[in-house]
């Protein structure tokens, strides 16, 4: 989301890395990282929110898998050199979890989901976009790499209505529609303050994984 671009303006125009917001999609993440490299980039990175599956996790854990699982099953490894070079860069400052993450093509909102989703994979977080871009890095043969951090608890519920509502195609968030989708469910108010306070935890990991990393997040 838009968001989680803000999230790399810490750094200064001329050295920002090229960025691409495409909101709840694995179609669109994946036509925006072929893109990117159509533009030159050299490798590519998932950077964002994730759902947490798993109870160890908590909103605003961070995740830096040493693999990604598609929904299909594949398996992909991010780049190891940069994957190093970006625990270098946070290891006094930040705790990483290195654990799988689980791509979808939908969104799973529902704690049983999750936990079925967790145990079927093994993954302690999920999101709908680092698949894509692994899929195609890999066939591309361009190293990749997945930042995420946990918005959601394992134990949380998100309501689809809030994902379907709530994000536009291109990451931005649309309070009009939010606020006209709260107004036939009133009782969701504290669903949605709660989620909103995690999604807060979620996006000062990711500021501060920016401020430690720089602007090539550990790559080269």
């Amino acid at each position: 989301m838009l968001r989680e671009a803000d999230c790399l303006r810490v750094f200064p125009v001329d050295r920002r890395p090229l960025v691409r917001s495409v909101g709840i999609n694995a179609g669109g993440a994946r036509d925006a990282a072929r893109e990117l490299l159509l533009q030159g980039c050299r490798g590519l990175l998932s950077f964002g929110l994730a759902g947490g599956i798993a109870p160890a996790l908590a909103a605003g854990a961070l995740i830096v898998p040493a693999e990604v699982i598609a929904a299909d099953g594949r398996r992909f490894i991010p780049d190891a050199a940069w994957l190093s070079g970006l625990h270098a860069k946070l290891a006094k400052g930040i705790d990483i979890n290195v654990s799988p993450l689980a791509g979808s093509d939908r969104a799973v909102t529902t704690v049983a989901a999750k936990r079925a989703l967790r145990q079927s994979t093994g993954a302690v977080a999920v999101d709908m976009e680092s698949h894509a871009v692994a899929d195609l890095a890999s066939a591309s043969g361009v190293p990749f790499l997945v930042v995420r951090a946990v918005a959601d608890a394992h134990d949380r519920t998100v309501p689809e209505w809030i994902v379907d509502k709530g994000v536009g195609e291109n990451g931005r968030i649309r309070p009009l529609s939010l606020l006209a989708a709260l107004a036939l469910r009133p009782r969701a108010l504290p669903t949605l303050i709660a989620l909103a306070g995690d999604s807060r935890k979620a996006i000062a990991t990711l500021r501060r994984v920016a401020l430690l990393a720089g602007p090539g997040f550990g790559f080269g």
